[in-house]
């Protein structure tokens, strides 16, 4: 057996591509090229579990040689340096897109009827919280775009004895419009595919 092909050299090799999945393909399969020659030297022919887990352990934990991966890396707007970036991926562009279609058709959904636009309400303001694409700020204000027409539907059916025409017309293009500005603003600024 070579030292490669030792299962527990097995394990650790699995274990960095795993954790370096955000490398360039090309990058980390020449990482994991030098980490296979460096062990087969290292290893050689051992089959001894514990001389191999020794040799493993002066090469590094896969965790430390995958930091010093990303370390080399250039900075991407996905990894800014925090402990809970070290597993980032780049963004999923086909839920980006879902997330702020959805935003936008909730006015349209709101006009149809009650239920379709209150579950993609939901769905959309979930996607959009959960997603790693926006900062803060855009999400609030893409919030704030998509729930304001149904609260101001309800707020003036509550205050108002009743609409007339334009002031129904006014609030349906309003309520259509703002969801569509939110839908534009997050599709502007969600990061630019790698």
């Amino acid at each position: 057996m070579t030292g490669t092909a030792h299962p527990l050299v097995t394990d650790y090799l699995d274990t960095i591509e795993r954790e370096a999945s955000f490398l360039p393909p090309g990058r980390r399969e020449e990482l994991l090229a030098d980490l296979r020659e460096h062990l087969a030297v290292a290893v050689g022919d051992e089959e001894d579990p514990q001389a191999v887990r020794t040799a493993l352990e002066r090469l590094g934990s896969p965790s430390a040689i995958v930091a010093a991966a990303r370390a080399e890396e250039p900075e991407s707007p996905v990894a800014s340096g925090s402990a809970t970036t070290a597993t980032a991926t780049v963004p999923n562009r086909t839920r980006d897109t879902l997330t702020a279609v959805l935003i936008g058709v909730t006015g349209i959904a709101g006009v149809a009827g009650s239920a379709p636009s209150v579950l993609a309400l939901i769905v959309s303001l979930f996607l959009l919280w959960t997603s790693d694409s926006w900062d803060r700020r855009t999400k609030a204000l893409a919030t704030a775009l998509t729930v304001a027409p149904p609260v101001v539907v309800l707020v003036s059916a509550f205050l108002l004895s009743g609409f007339g025409v334009w002031e129904l017309l006014t609030v349906l293009a309003v309520g259509v419009t703002l969801p569509v500005v939110a839908a534009v603003l997050l599709f502007r600024t969600r990061p630019k595919a790698a």
